[in-house]
């Protein structure tokens, strides 16, 4: 352990837990090295490729490859800290809030789990298709394409709107217009009740996001196929909620598939190819990674 005696330093992780553990206080500084010392936990595979990461401006394809032939992704850019968890926690309970509705309304398409049983199925959520229990639980809507070895998860697709609608929720604060929309948060000093009202459409990462979703429902064939996806965003200091509907279109879709396809093909030859995003010096995702 790092001590003044031995002239060391805490770093990284443990400085973290260190540092919370200095805090004046009498019950959250508890809190917070409890959440450090966890092992955070994740169903999220590496060796796939995942719709969230491909639809954004630095997917690196070398790193893709890598990750594919089964090497660790580098270390997550996000700091472990009780606020980040509680980021993480908050986002994950307006999602589940929304999902519940719309099950509860009778419009939520996708897989549902027997509590009794265990047993999956596409349905909209009334009984269990192998024992009648009304005990079930939502497992939203898996979009595994394995020519192409994606693997994502859509919010939901709902029915009886109209046609179908392919379900994004998105919980919505300061953090996210600094990340998705810069220009606002300087238009207007990080006000975020300002930015809220300024917002008249969909990010284009999320935008990105349910177009892959759709074309997905449609290669592997879902019997509900989406042809637009709504958007629910909720403010996360106020509750308040605006909704967005945007027509299903491959024309952003079709340079990341061919994208895929050459990064599957690289994996079946074992050639390694070059950073898309630097391709002299790497980017931080493919830097260490050395060739096969």
């Amino acid at each position: 352990m790092a001590s003044k005696a031995s002239g060391l330093k805490a770093t990284g992780a443990l400085k973290k837990f260190v540092d919370a553990g200095k805090k004046n206080s009498r019950v959250i500084g508890s809190v917070e090295r409890f959440y450090i010392a966890q092992e955070a936990p994740s169903d999220r595979r590496s060796d796939v490729l995942h719709p969230s990461a491909m639809v954004k401006n630095d997917w690196c394809h070398r790193a893709s490859y890598f990750q594919l032939l089964g090497f660790p992704p580098p270390p997550s850019k996000y700091r472990a800290s009780l606020k980040q968890k509680r980021v993480f926690q908050t986002g994950h309970d307006i999602h589940a809030g929304w999902q519940t509705i719309f099950h509860e309304m009778g419009n939520l398409y996708g897989i549902y789990q027997c509590i009794a049983c265990g047993a999956k199925d596409w349905n909209m959520g009334d009984v269990c298709v192998s024992c009648d229990s009304p005990s079930l639980q939502y497992k939203e809507v898996p979009l595994v394409y394995e020519p192409l070895r994606i693997h994502g998860h859509a919010d939901g697709i709902l029915l009886n709107f109209g046609e179908p609608l392919m379900l994004e929720i998105k919980s919505l604060g300061a953090g996210t217009f600094r990340f998705e929309a810069p220009e606002m948060t300087y238009e207007h000093d990080g006000n975020i009740d300002k930015m809220w009202k300024a917002m008249s459409a969909p990010f284009m990462t999320h935008i990105m996001q349910a177009q892959m979703y759709m074309k997905l429902a449609e290669l592997i064939g879902l019997p509900y196929q989406p042809q637009e996806a709504l958007f629910l965003y909720e403010n996360k200091a106020t509750q308040e909620v605006k909704e967005f509907v945007v027509a299903k279109s491959d024309f952003g879709v079709t340079p990341i598939l061919e994208a895929t396809a050459l990064i599957v093909a690289a994996v079946d030859k074992h050639e390694a190819p070059t950073c898309n995003i630097s391709a002299n010096e790497g980017c931080y995702q493919c830097k260490g990674y050395e060739n096969d």
